[in-house]
């Protein structure tokens, strides 16, 4: 039975490349040539279990972020839907990946139109995600003219395909250029508004751990690496990599690790620009604030300064983990704007580093002292939510560590 479902599959052998065949009955096969056939079926069941591994890590990555963010999709917060979005049209893509690799070219090209859609789709995607996280909870309905070229192009390429069949190359190449110029402006565009949104939160939030969207900046750079890399692909062609599953095996982990790592920070990242605004009930305009630093009399921003240094130096006021701007203004009885005005100009500092400041250096007092007091502790003290956040400030601030800080002390 066992040889009959071998001989029946048609497993390649891996000494000659060609069907492994009974030449004899059964019962007349010695027993050493019994032997290599058992071997023979072994290696190629391996062998292809290894290819099926390659080919469709990417796809059930996909497949599995996608069932699990539509698990709960009424209740989610409008990143975690298009994350969904961004998921699903991965999945399509790679399924179609797998067609190709599994050699149903027939298959392949009947759903060409659908692989240049998704293709140049999942960047439009990831750029609305990153604004409906870092700038607008629900962007604007104009970004859906970012989907334009991928209706193009897969409707050249269904054209193509239904009439005029020696063109559906052209629109594959056509495809790919669009791929190239469109990877780095979602990239920078992309990376443009994580800044402007980690700089508002640095002026509101004194600790902005699992705030930031820094997994997320990297995540565009991979990005952008991983399409540098489709587009070399693309250049050396499927069928290079389809000849040799070790090369295919670069591009299908590192493809497949970044799809996880988006899926599971995406899945457990909580904070967005929804929670900002809500936090944010003074609403101020970036003109506000830019008149602000001009408008304070010198007499007022002069005595601003002062109870400002007062509220940190005597009150400690900085030793409140979750201290806000807001808390420092309603302290001090005065517009939230005055206070960043104050820290922006006469500091030359955001409010987190302006805080963190104090808190550093009341974390190196500690540090003298003699009760030598564990990090946990310091950190809890200092107005740290935790010992990382200590840690960070602490080699930004010194630039070293609070255990070298310490043993140059003593």
């Amino acid at each position: 039975m066992f040889l009959y479902l071998y001989y029946k599959s048609g497993c390649k052998s891996h000494c000659d490349g060609r069907p492994g065949k009974l030449g004899v009955s059964f019962p007349c096969l010695p027993s050493f040539f019994l032997s290599i056939y058992f071997y023979n079926f072994e290696q190629c069941k391996y062998t292809s279990m290894f290819k099926d591994i390659i080919i469709l890590l990417p796809f059930f990555v996909c497949l599995f972020w996608t069932a699990v963010l539509l698990t709960d999709l009424k209740k989610s917060k409008f990143p975690i839907k298009i994350l969904s979005i961004f998921m699903t049209v991965s999945t399509v893509l790679y399924f179609s990946h797998a067609l190709y690799f599994y050699g149903y070219i027939q298959a392949y090209s009947f759903i060409d139109p659908l692989y240049i859609f998704t293709s140049l789709s999942v960047y439009p995607i990831f750029y609305i995600y990153i604004i409906s996280l870092a700038d607008k909870p629900k962007p604007a309905l104009k970004n859906l003219s970012l989907f334009l070229p991928a209706i193009i192009g897969s409707l050249l390429s269904l054209i193509a395909h239904l009439f005029f069949e020696q063109l559906a190359d052209v629109a594959g190449k056509l495809s790919r250029v669009i791929f190239v110029v469109q990877v780095p402006m979602f990239v920078i565009y992309g990376g443009n508004y994580i800044r402007n949104y980690h700089k508002k939160i640095r002026e509101f939030y004194s600790s902005t751990e699992g705030r930031e969207l820094g997994w997320l900046n990297r995540m565009l750079f991979l990005l952008m690496f991983t399409g540098l890399l489709s587009v070399a692909a693309g250049i050396l062609g499927r069928d290079y990599f389809a000849d040799n599953p070790v090369m295919l095996m670069i591009p299908s982990l590192l493809f497949a690790t970044m799809l996880f790592y988006i899926g599971h920070t995406g899945y457990i990242h909580k904070f967005s620009v929804v929670d900002f605004n809500i936090d944010n009930n003074e609403k101020v305009s970036n003109e506000d604030i830019k008149d602000t630093h001009h408008g304070i009399q010198d007499k007022t921003r002069e005595k601003l300064q002062n109870d400002i240094v007062d509220l940190f130096e005597k009150k400690q006021f900085f030793k409140r983990t979750d201290l806000r701007i807001t808390d420092v203004s309603a302290e001090l009885g005065t517009n939230r704007s005055y206070v960043s005005a104050v820290v922006n100009t006469m500091y030359n500092s955001n409010f987190k580093d302006f805080v963190n400041h104090y808190r550093v250096e009341y974390a190196k007092k500690l540090l003298k002292a003699e009760e030598n007091h564990i990090l946990d502790y310091i950190a809890e003290e200092s107005g740290f939510a935790s010992v990382n956040s200590l840690l960070r400030a602490f080699r930004k601030e010194t630039g070293t560590t609070p255990g070298q800080f310490r043993k140059k002390t003593f």
